[in-house]
């Protein structure tokens, strides 16, 4: 270990160097940490560069209290690099999704009811391979205060989320955090006949994506798992579930619970991979894309689903072929 450097004051007492800063405001800045103990101290220049200085009887009550305030600014600095940027983010998706909303729902009112069963998020269709009923069932609405609650709700979360992850990811995520509730509600009502419908699902795997979000951007701010930092934001998304997402009769609250809990992983995932930064803006644009062109397709696919119903149908009950 090599021995503590010296420096001569300008009395001609030694003290001891506890560090070189190559500008003024870096060695002032620990000087006022110093300071605060009531510790006399020195800053000399030498050879271009600052030399922090304190009396050997002080410098290790110094030095260690000089690395506590190093490490608590690191910490600060990590947590502003990993939250939400403060920079203006674009709020254009929000209306975009507004819109599309809107259109999904006057969509609904022109359907026949034949076709809007095939939309409607049924357990058993979905567990024998309906797939996209996870998707479509997230458009389908009971009335227009239905859509209203959701799609208010969903915008809000959305313009937290957009800081995180950037429009194309959150409007993605969104979506996907929806249709895997939807399928994990199917997959636990197994056995019972059981129809969901409505966006509350994708509404609360926003939430669970800005829940794990935020412990994620948390846990790398501080380098390390803190059981607080998990059960905050955690707690927080389940105080939402229990007065939110509970209700009467017609209330889906297991798919509410579902949507939560397959958001967080992905909320998670997407501030450790940091996706917002390492998306150019035309993959987001692109994923933007994707997330409305699953919905698209996956009405697609009910509706032609629906028109080889009716077509065996219509073979069904055809009149036999006469013999002569």
């Amino acid at each position: 270990m090599n021995p503590p450097e010296t420096a001569r004051l300008p009395d001609g007492r030694e003290a001891l160097i506890l560090g070189r800063f190559p500008t003024r405001t870096e060695a002032y800045d620990r000087g006022l940490v110093i300071a605060a103990m009531r510790i006399p101290h020195w800053i000399l220049r030498e050879d271009g560069m600052f030399l922090l200085c304190v009396k050997p009887q002080h410098a290790e009550s110094a030095a260690r209290e000089i690395a506590v305030w190093e490490a608590e600014r690191l910490m600060e600095n990590n947590a502003r690099e990993f939250s939400a940027p403060a920079e203006k983010t674009s709020m254009v998706s929000l209306w975009i999704a507004g819109w599309i909303g809107a259109f999904f729902f006057v969509f609904q009112n022109r359907l026949p009811e034949a076709l809007i069963e095939e939309g409607e998020g049924s357990s058993h269709a979905i567990l024998r391979g309906e797939w996209w009923r996870v998707f479509t069932a997230l458009t389908l609405h009971a009335d227009a205060s239905h859509i209203g609650a959701n799609l208010a709700a969903m915008l809000v979360f959305a313009g937290f989320l957009l800081g995180f992850f950037g429009g194309g990811w959150t409007w993605f995520c969104i979506i996907a955090s929806g249709a895997l509730g939807n399928w994990l509600n199917a997959w636990g009502h197994r056995g019972e006949t059981h129809v969901s419908i409505g966006s509350s699902t994708a509404v609360f795997g926003a939430l669970g994506l800005l829940v794990g979000a935020q412990i994620a951007s948390q846990t790398l701010a501080l380098r390390r798992v803190r059981v607080r930092e998990i059960l905050v934001p955690l707690g927080a998304g389940l105080a939402w579930l229990a007065w939110f997402g509970v209700g009467g009769r017609e209330t889906d609250f297991t798919a509410h619970f579902c949507g939560l809990i397959c958001g967080v992983p992905l909320g998670a995932a997407g501030v450790f991979f940091r996706l917002k930064k390492c998306t150019p803006r035309v993959v987001q644009i692109a994923l933007g894309f994707a997330a409305c062109a699953l919905l698209v397709v996956a009405w697609t696919c009910a509706i032609h689903h629906a028109e080889n119903a009716v077509m065996q149908l219509r073979q069904s009950l055809s009149p036999l072929p006469v013999p002569w």
